[in-house]
């Protein structure tokens, strides 16, 4: 469905941080441990991972320089998206349809992967995920907040504002609870949107795409329902 705009939740999967096996290196910084406990984050490193999940296009040295893996067993079971220290990668057939698409300013930025004596690169390829495009069509006002079902599709957060707008949270959505107008149909085939939290937009072109190619992650993916820009 090519006209179409879907919604993908993936970002709230923490299984996919859980117990991948593989640890980061930093820029100007020595390896991480090899241990599935997860130091806090630098200040440097929280403050690009917040800009990361809100679209933001980052440079190259905010990244991970390389990963290796620690634990084969646990690796092996990690799916097409995964994450480089606090930030996004994919891999396999994820990485191959992403290629064909409009991913905004930001893109796939190849790095290495290497064994656990940290000199021998895996074949991969392994991206990263930069992201690089936000667009401002989301319409909190038609989308749906179910009060009183178990999880309610959309709240707001008032005290988070982000560029004088409000800021919204999605939670078990379902198909047609999120509005958009048709500018949304419009530019990058993967975007986030300003004043939506968490949540990553696709093109129904890639949608259709990573279906078609069963990628090895499941993103949760919900249809957003497309309304003219004027409707009150």
């Amino acid at each position: 469905m090519t006209d179409s705009v879907w919604v993908s939740s993936v970002m709230r999967n923490h299984h996919l941080w859980n117990r991948q096996g593989i640890r980061e290196k930093y820029y100007g910084e020595d390896w991480a441990p090899p241990t599935f406990q997860l130091g806090a984050p630098s200040k440097q490193e929280l403050d690009a991972h917040l800009r990361h999940t809100r679209g933001e296009t980052l440079q190259r040295t905010d990244f991970p320089e390389a990963m290796y893996v620690f634990a084969q067993g646990n690796w092996k079971r990690v799916g097409d998206l995964f994450c480089a220290g606090s930030f996004f990668a994919v891999k396999g057939r994820l990485a191959e349809v992403l290629k064909n698409f409009d991913l905004g300013e930001g893109g796939l930025v190849e790095f290495p992967v290497y064994e656990a004596d940290k000199t021998t690169r895996l074949p991969g390829p392994f991206y990263l995920l930069n992201f690089g495009a936000i667009k401002d069509s989301f319409v909190p006002e038609e989308s749906q907040s179910r009060v009183g079902e178990k999880m309610m599709g959309l709240i707001s957060r008032r005290e988070m504002e982000r560029d004088g707008k409000e800021l919204w949270a999605a939670y078990d959505l379902a198909d047609g609870d999120i509005a958009v107008t048709r500018a949304a149909l419009e530019g990058a085939d993967l975007w986030f949107d300003r004043r939506l939290d968490n949540q990553i937009f696709m093109s129904g072109r890639l949608h259709d795409a990573i279906l078609a190619a069963k990628v090895r992650t499941k993103f949760d993916f919900t249809r957003a329902r497309i309304i003219d820009a004027g409707r009150s």
